[in-house]
């Protein structure tokens, strides 16, 4: 080889591994950085920095660089990423006087940013070079790399419309078709139907129930569809026990919030998966910025593939009652939210029609208030076809039937005496997550740390460890450290939780005993009061006009804690003692009383 004269030219090595590719990136930096080396050496050169990200070559120029090299232990020293690599382009004096890349594709896919990101690089005086073409500029290599560079965007595209197609028919016959197991649910894995993919032990997976939360999946739309809570009581509720409801466990465990939020219950809550089906596209993840995409988008399994554990039906109610809440103005006056409403209704968005489970809207006149459920003035498209033209319930009815319930239950001298009642008649236990399976799975989650923290240990005993490394493995080992700790907690504390008896009225009566006694005075307090106390009881009625009947649902909160948060909750569903009194005037005579605590 002929020593070339002046000073050997100095370049920079970018590589990049796709999230797309099953490729390991362990093994792919270091095989692009030898191919690079060996061709730099050949020319009489040298690399003298690298620089390399995980992410997807097809990204836009300002989202590219990230990094993306969490939970991945390089033998590379980095530089930086591809924006870093601009950067020191730019700087004088000079780092290096060229870049090279294994090949144009892992600069990027993107026609656009591969030119721009050369056209940079040229401004600024270093060449780009790919080791899969002639090192040295010429009318042939300008060639090379536009062809270059349109085979790599034609190959994605390809890839791409190949790869939907074969998630399409995958999602169609039932198979999971990617990602972590859905919230209430573990995988099964199967052979892989190809024989040549399974002698290289490549699978397919299905889902079935998961024992610990599956049950809590179903308490979720229990709550909401037939308890009348809204996702934030959801969310509290579930906090308060977070080992009987296990939060879910994001795709990074390190983003992990250890509680259920607003959003995750939501999201429990309009995932189509739980009624059976196995359903793909429901997201634009790519272009779309995880928008939702329309549900006629949507791909569904042809037939059930794996457990219900919610029907049809009860995932369409959902998206009615959501629906429903999207026009209501809750937690101001009307007159504060509509400056233009002449008068503030007591039960404005606190009564639903039992029918369309939409809420009733109020209105006034001759003297007497009432509320009414037109399907012509809504605009929901989920109205059943056999809906009354009008429904109407008298503001007066709906006072004497729902009062003296009030002051017979909550604030009546005999509330203990009906609480006693109705929580012998609750049959039903409260379902939540089995204690045993739980604590299998944080012991589980125990013994996996523990061995994390083995082969931490051995490589602080290496003999070529360094400096630098040993502080970052010192770093991991506390952190492995203090995980395992706080699981050990969480083990005493579902074993001292597990150990309790189920709730009592001893459990009750210290909620009832926090509120004072009004029955006498209820029925002539102001509409100011009345309302601040329906919303401090988070009081929802639904109306049944077919039976005269009202389902009612409240909630008692203990805030004596010095965090203002709840303390107990004890719940019991569709009793159906009826308060003293509520039969007076033979209307509404049936009361049915659902009532959360």
């Amino acid at each position: 080889m002929t020593t070339p004269a002046g000073p050997l030219p100095r370049y920079a090595w970018y590589g990049r591994v796709s999230t797309e590719d099953e490729q390991d990136p362990t093994l792919s930096f270091p095989r692009q950085l030898q191919n690079a080396e060996r061709q730099v050496a050949e020319s009489g050169g040298r690399i003298v920095c690298h620089y390399y990200d995980i992410e997807s070559g097809t990204r836009a120029y300002a989202a590219r660089g990230s990094g993306g090299l969490a939970g991945f232990e390089i033998p590379i020293p980095r530089d930086g990423g591809l924006q870093e690599l601009l950067a020191d382009a730019a700087r004088r004096p000079a780092r290096f006087d060229r870049v090279i890349v294994e090949s144009i594709s892992r600069l990027s896919r993107n026609s656009s940013v591969a030119f721009r990101v050369e056209d940079e690089l040229r401004q600024a005086g270093v060449r780009l070079c790919a080791a899969d073409e002639p090192l040295e500029e010429s009318f042939g290599t300008i060639v090379l790399r536009h062809v270059n560079i349109g085979i790599a965007r034609g190959y994605h595209h390809e890839l791409m419309v190949k790869s939907r197609q074969g998630q399409e028919t995958s999602t169609r016959q039932g198979w999971h078709t990617g990602g972590v197991a859905l919230y209430g649910y573990r995988f099964v894995t199967h052979d892989h139907p190809n024989p040549h993919k399974a002698s290289r032990g490549i699978n397919k997976r299905t889902l079935e129930l998961d024992p610990v939360r599956a049950p809590v999946v179903r308490a979720i739309y229990d709550w909401y569809l037939g308890g009348g809570m809204g996702l934030l009581q959801i969310r509290d509720r579930l906090n308060a026990e977070p080992d009987r409801y296990p939060p879910p466990v994001p795709i990074d465990p390190t983003t992990a919030r250890g509680a259920w939020s607003r959003s995750s219950v939501w999201e429990v809550l309009k995932n189509p998966k739980y009624t059976g089906y196995q359903v793909w596209n429901r997201r634009a993840r790519k272009k779309g910025h995880n928008r939702t995409n329309p549900p006629e988008a949507w791909v569904w399994s042809e037939e059930p593939a794996h457990p219900a554990i919610v029907s049809r039906e009860e995932y369409d109610a959902v998206s009615a009652r959501a629906k429903a809440n999207e026009r209501s103005r809750q937690g101001v006056l009307a007159t504060v939210a509509r400056p233009t409403a002449k008068r503030d209704y007591l039960y404005r968005g606190l009564l639903r029609c039992g029918i369309c489970g939409l809420r009733m809207w109020g209105n006034h006149r001759r003297q007497t208030t009432y509320y009414s459920c037109q399907p012509s003035h809504q605009r929901s498209k989920d109205i059943p076809a056999d809906h009354p033209p009008h429904v109407y319930l008298n503001e007066q009815r709906l006072n004497d039937a729902l009062l003296p319930f009030l002051a017979t239950a909550l604030f009546g001298p005999e509330r203990t005496g009906y609480w006693r009642t109705c929580l012998e008649a609750a049959a039903e236990p409260e379902r939540v997550a089995p204690a045993k399976e739980r604590a299998e799975e944080i012991e589980a989650e125990i013994t996996d740390l523990e061995r994390r923290l083995a082969r931490q240990l051995v490589n602080l005993e290496a003999d070529d460890v360094t400096a630098a490394l040993r502080r970052r493995v010192g770093q991991r080992v506390t952190e492995l450290e203090d995980a395992i700790a706080e699981r050990r907690e969480r083990l005493v504390a579902l074993a001292r939780a597990s150990a309790t008896e189920a709730p009592t009225l001893a459990d009750v009566a210290p909620l009832l005993d926090r509120l004072p006694i009004l029955a006498t005075s209820l029925d002539t307090a102001p509409q100011g009061e009345l309302r601040a106390l329906f919303d401090a009881l988070q009081l929802d009625v639904v109306y049944q006009p077919g039976e005269s009947v009202i389902d009612v649902a409240v909630t008692l909160y203990d805030r004596g804690s010095d965090t203002g948060e709840v303390a107990a909750q004890v719940g019991a569903e569709d009793w159906l003692a009826p308060p003293a009194g509520s039969h007076a005037d033979g209307k509404l005579s049936d009361m049915r009383f659902r009532d959360e605590y």
